[in-house]
């Protein structure tokens, strides 16, 4: 991919794969290694903004519908026996090295928006510290009527297991945390509480994919790729709320790949029955996204590879 005019403006991404087989983070390198090897090169470089998209790894569960991308992804690898990856220590210690230098680290999971108020058992946690005793808690005020009571709104269990599964992102102070598919919230309801939680500690919010029309959202900032974008600018989702409406999205760039160039001409298509130009390569939705005054979310292999974004 060829120069554009600032590589500060890039945000470097990595899409993490199924559980075992997670190539970003090593059983040998473990977080360490990711530092080393794929986020410091590319800081030297001038890019400082690093994404984990799902940094715990995808997980098929049974009882949870196809769905991969969880919110207590942390707590499912280290049940799976995956220290290397669910490693509280190695982790903070990366994001404090990132931060060191500049950067910053945004962690994206799984939607929260999937936990009942009643937590279901699926996703009461069993094997990390403290796990035991947390849902063995959530058991007791789920048989007693207490989890969906007034006191705490409602949101007593819910609060208690949601901000479980995140206190490894917390803790390890990420710059921000992204929750997949989740604009379905409304002013003073769980999410709504969580969201602006996690804004009173001076972490930013992304939410997937957009904001629904005619809705209050706390100050969050949105995160979508790009072929929903071009759904949304030329109003082909009933429920979202114009383009215009969110000054600055992270929109993520469709990969140099055979799937990144079936998704361009998806993005094409739509682009094409508007009567709007086609992007002749992903180098060319890259320079729209920063001529728009959005963020480039371009993955990090591409950056590494010594590709320019």
């Amino acid at each position: 991919m060829k120069e554009v005019p600032s590589r500060a403006m890039v945000v470097a991404f990595y899409g993490f794969q199924r559980v075992p087989d997670v190539r970003i983070v090593t059983s040998g390198g473990g977080w360490q290694g990711w530092f080393d090897e794929s986020a410091a090169p590319l800081i030297e470089a001038g890019i400082s903004d690093h994404h984990l998209h799902n940094p715990f790894g995808l997980h098929k569960i049974d009882g949870r519908d196809d769905r991969v991308m969880h919110i207590d992804q942390f707590e499912l690898s280290f049940c799976q026996g995956l220290h290397w990856l669910a490693d509280r220590a190695g982790f903070r210690k990366a994001v404090g090295d990132v931060r060191d230098r500049g950067g910053t680290v945004r962690a994206y999971v799984g939607s929260p928006l999937q936990v009942h108020r009643r937590p279901q058992d699926t996703y009461l946690p069993g094997c990390s510290p403290d796990a035991r005793r947390l849902s063995a808690l959530v058991r007791l005020r789920r048989a007693m009527g207490a989890c969906g009571g007034p006191l705490g709104g409602g949101c007593a269990c819910w609060n208690r297991v949601i901000r479980f599964h995140i206190r490894p992102l917390v803790d390890a102070g990420v710059n921000a945390i992204g929750f997949d598919n989740s604009a379905d919230f409304q002013p003073g309801d769980c999410m709504d509480g969580l969201v602006r939680s996690l804004l009173a500690k001076g972490i930013e919010v992304m939410i997937e994919p957009w904001p629904r029309k005619d809705r209050e959202y706390p100050p969050v900032n949105w995160v979508i790729r790009e072929l929903m974008y071009q759904r949304i600018l030329f109003g082909l989702v009933d429920r979202a709320a114009p383009a215009d409406a969110v000054p600055r999205p992270y929109r993520i760039v469709p990969p140099d790949t055979d799937a990144g160039r079936l998704e361009l001409a998806d993005i094409n298509k739509i682009r094409t029955d508007a009567g709007e130009e086609c992007f002749r390569n992903v180098q060319e939705v890259l320079e729209a996204v920063i001529r728009d005054g959005h963020t480039p979310v371009v993955r990090a292999s591409q950056l590494e590879s010594g590709g320019n974004p």
